[in-house]
Formats: C-alpha cells, sequence, structure tokens
C-alpha cells in the first residue's frame, strides 16, 4: 500500500463518504481542497476511497477549509446514535441566538423528566455539608433521606471505590442514573445528596436538575479539607503541599456547573444550627 494508505473500515468509509459529500456540496475540486486543507490531493483521494488514515488534525483542516464543522465529518456527527448525530447537525445549524433559545428550553422542558415534585438535592464538593446537613433538613421536612453513594453501592453489592476498580467511571455513572430515576420513581418528596463529581457527567446533572429543586452548598476550601479530614478520611494529605490548590482547581473547575443549581447556601458562613435553619428556609421557599 501507499504512504498514507490502510485497508478500508466502516469509520474510515463513512468519513471519506462525508468528505466527498461535503466538497460536491462546496464546489470544490479535489485540488482545491488539497490546496486550502494543506493535504496532498494523493491523500485526499485515500481518505475520500475510505483507506486512509484520518488524523483529528486532517479532519480539522478539511471541515475548516470546507467552512463546516468538524464533527460533520464524523459518523453520527461524533454522537452515540443516528438520532442524537441528527438532532446535533440540526441545532449546529441553527442561528446562535436560536440555538440558545432552544438550549433555555430544553432546560425548562419538564417532559423530558419526572418533573422536580417535591424532592430536594444538595449538590457541591464533598465536605460541603451535604450528608449532615440533608439528614437534619429530612428530619425536619419529615421526608426521606436518601445519599446516592450509599444508593449506588447497594445497587452495586459492593463498595464504590471496588465499582470503580473493576468497572471505570462510566459503570460509575450508570449506577448513579439508576439510582436517581429509582428514588424519583418511588418518592415525590425527598432530600438527596447527590455526589460532588456528578457533574462530570453532563446528562446526568441535567437530569438532577430536572428531577429536584437544587441547592449548592459552598464552603470555603479550608473548611472542605478539615470536615474530610474529620470524617477520617486522610486522603486528601496524601500530597499535602499541593492538596489544598488541588482542591482548589477543582472548585473552579465545577463552579460554573455548580451554579446552575436553583438556590446557594455558604455553610462556611455561620454555624451548624444556623445554617441549618438558613438552608430550612430555603427549601421551603422553593417547595412552595
Amino acid at each position: 500500500m501507499g504512504d498514507g494508505e490502510a485497508p478500508a473500515d466502516n469509520q474510515s468509509s463513512e468519513i471519506g463518504r462525508r468528505i466527498r459529500a461535503a466538497r460536491a456540496r462546496a464546489g470544490v475540486t479535489r485540488k482545491q481542497l488539497a490546496a486550502a486543507s494543506g493535504a496532498s490531493e494523493r491523500y485526499l483521494a485515500h481518505l475520500e476511497a475510505g483507506t486512509g488514515n484520518p488524523s483529528v488534525e486532517m479532519v480539522w483542516s478539511i471541515a475548516s477549509a470546507l467552512d463546516i464543522a468538524p464533527a460533520e465529518l464524523l459518523p453520527h456527527g461524533g454522537e452515540r446514535s443516528v438520532v442524537e448525530g441528527e438532532a446535533a447537525k440540526l441545532i449546529r445549524r441553527l442561528p446562535e441566538g436560536l440555538r440558545t433559545e432552544l438550549l433555555e428550553w430544553l432546560r425548562r422542558k419538564q417532559e423530558f423528566g419526572p418533573g422536580k415534585e417535591q424532592r430536594l438535592a444538595l449538590i457541591g464538593l464533598r465536605g460541603a455539608g451535604k450528608s449532615s446537613l440533608g439528614i437534619a433538613l429530612a428530619e425536619r421536612l419529615k421526608t426521606p433521606f436518601f445519599e446516592m453513594s450509599k444508593e449506588v453501592e447497594r445497587l452495586y453489592g459492593g463498595d464504590i471505590a471496588t465499582l470503580i476498580e473493576l468497572n471505570g467511571q462510566p459503570a460509575l455513572r450508570r449506577y448513579e442514573e439508576q439510582a436517581l430515576n429509582a428514588i424519583c420513581k418511588s418518592h415525590r418528596s425527598a432530600v438527596i445528596a447527590a455526589s460532588g463529581a456528578i457533574v462530570a457527567d453532563a446528562a446526568l446533572f441535567d437530569q438532577l436538575l430536572r428531577s429536584a429543586h437544587t441547592i449548592w452548598l459552598q464552603a470555603s476550601p479550608e473548611d472542605h479539607m478539615g470536615r474530610v479530614i474529620e470524617q477520617g478520611d486522610l486522603r486528601p494529605m496524601g500530597n499535602s503541599r499541593n492538596a489544598m490548590d488541588d482542591l482548589r482547581a477543582i472548585l473552579a473547575s465545577r463552579a460554573a456547573d455548580y451554579s446552575r443549581a436553583d438556590a446557594t447556601l455558604d455553610t462556611s458562613a455561620q454555624v451548624f444550627g444556623q445554617t441549618l435553619d438558613r438552608l430550612e428556609e430555603i427549601a421551603r421557599t422553593l417547595l412552595t
């Protein structure tokens, strides 16, 4: 085989077909596309035949030369299914203003989820007080309390550390989704303590936001660290020199997602009793 040539496979063939179709729509010759993208005509010929090795950089260059999104050259638009790919394609072709309106509408639309009902979810980094405050709040509201990590372990039949070690993060997210669905299906009213990393799965976090009134429990990095250590977990101090810097970086990276909550409460601003009183006040306002 020649340089840049490889046996055809389904993915390469589909990318080649999409390049040919996009070039045809644009009315661009292979020679013109080669000049604009920096690829050789021979390499483009291999790509279009499905026998080339399409690198990420080259797909990006070809898409830029054709003035289309790189995802347009990927099978399903880079999505996991044909339906998702078609939906993403249509959204990408909307004017920016309409895309923003559509996103806001989707987030508000209750038909995509069970509705918030009388459920409350506490979100935030570990050590914010989700469990201790959640248990106390549930008692005041006379409603069940669920800690998603414990529900995951109950469904899995083992601890989360083993689940992740044997099956990876994707399995954890699947069990979290199952746990959330089970809670929402069986309880119209509940207080839920979500995992701190739930924001790492955009779809699952969106589902939580649709399924419960959410409150972001904030705390200072020092309080986060101290509370976790008080719980007997010394892992944050495993690399004490960088632990606080890492914690601040995590807080900063998740702040934008956490801020999508319906309300926010600083648990470092007052003592536990006062924080609980304020949390109850916020909760009853959201549930009214």
